[in-house]
C-alpha cells in the first residue's frame, strides 16, 4: 500500500485509519510530500465496482465535490481516491449553522437534478424492495421490541419507488463536507446507486432524528433549512415518500443501534 501511496503522493507517506470493519474494509488517509488521499483496502471483490461508480459520478459536473479515482489495484483490493476537502456537516449542525445547512442541501440537490433521467451506468437500481431485504435483515438480530415493530411496520413500507436519478443511499451528516469557501463535498459513495432523491433526504433526516436523541436536543430547524436547500436546488419532493424513506432509516437505525425510541415518528 505504501509504495503506491509514495508514487501517488510523494514520500515519506504516513497512513491514518479513519475506519474500520472487519471483514469488510479499512479506510486510511495517506499523507505524502504533494498531498493527502483516500485509501480503500476491502476484503472482498469490490475495488473494481467502487472505482467504477465513482468515476461514472465523477463525469459529470455539478456543485458537490466528489473524489477521483487515482488508482485502482485489483489484486491488492485497495483503490486511492482524491481527499475532499471540508469537514463533516455534523459541526454545523449542532452549531445551529442554518446557512451551511441550507447549502449543503441545495448542493446536494443539485446533484439529484443533474443525475434526474440520465444515464448513469455502472450504478444499479436500489429498490425498495431491496431496501426491505436490508431491513428484515439487520431486525433479525436486533432486541425482541424492535424487531416486532419492524416486522410489522414491514408491508406498509415496501411499495415500489422510481428509480429517478443517482442516490448516495446510506447518507448521514458526516458524509456531506462543507468548507469555508463555501463548497460542499461528499465521500463514502461506496454504494451509490440509482432511485428516488426522497432516499437520500430520508436517510439524512433520519439520522437528525438520532444525533437529535444523543443529545437531548432540537434538530428541526437545522433539518429545515436542508430541506428548504434541497427543495431550492431540485423541486418539493414527494411528501409520502420522503415519510416512508426517513421511517425506513429510522427502523433501521433502531436495529442497529437497539433504540427503540426511534420506533416513534
Amino acid at each position: 500500500m505504501k509504495d503506491i501511496a509514495e508514487e501517488l503522493l510523494g514520500p515519506p507517506v504516513t497512513l491514518h485509519e479513519l475506519k474500520n470493519k472487519p471483514g469488510r474494509r479499512r479506510t486510511l488517509r495517506a499523507t505524502g510530500n504533494s498531498g493527502t488521499a483516500i485509501v480503500k483496502f476491502y476484503a472482498s471483490e469490490r475495488a473494481p465496482v467502487v472505482a467504477a461508480r465513482v468515476a461514472a459520478l465523477a463525469a459529470r459536473p455539478c456543485p458537490l465535490q466528489l473524489p477521483a479515482v487515482l488508482h485502482l489495484d485489483v489484486e491488492r483490493h485497495l483503490v486511492f481516491l482524491s481527499d475532499v476537502p471540508g469537514v463533516p456537516l455534523r459541526h454545523a449542525i449542532l452549531a445551529g449553522d442554518l446557512d451551511a445547512c441550507r447549502r449543503a442541501g441545495q448542493a446536494l440537490g443539485h446533484w439529484h437534478a443533474a443525475w434526474a433521467g440520465q444515464d448513469a451506468s455502472p450504478l444499479r437500481a436500489h429498490t425498495a424492495e431491496r431496501e426491505l431485504e436490508a431491513l428484515l435483515k439487520q431486525a433479525a438480530t436486533a432486541p425482541l421490541e424492535v424487531a416486532r415493530a419492524v416486522t410489522g411496520r414491514a408491508p406498509a413500507l415496501a411499495a415500489p419507488w422510481p428509480q429517478a436519478t443517482v442516490v448516495h443511499r446510506d447518507l448521514y451528516e458526516e458524509q456531506l463536507l462543507v468548507d469555508n469557501d463555501g463548497g460542499v463535498g461528499l465521500i463514502d459513495l461506496d454504494d451509490a446507486a440509482l432511485g428516488p432523491p426522497e432516499l437520500d433526504l430520508g436517510n439524512l433526516l433520519a439520522h437528525l432524528d438520532l444525533l437529535a436523541l444523543r443529545t437531548g436536543r432540537s434538530l428541526d430547524e437545522p433539518a429545515a433549512a436542508l430541506l428548504a436547500g434541497h427543495t431550492y436546488a431540485a423541486g418539493t419532493p414527494d411528501a409520502d415518500l420522503l415519510a416512508r424513506c426517513r421511517e425506513l432509516t429510522r427502523l433501521r437505525l433502531a436495529c442497529i443501534h437497539r433504540e427503540p425510541a426511534l420506533l416513534t415518528p
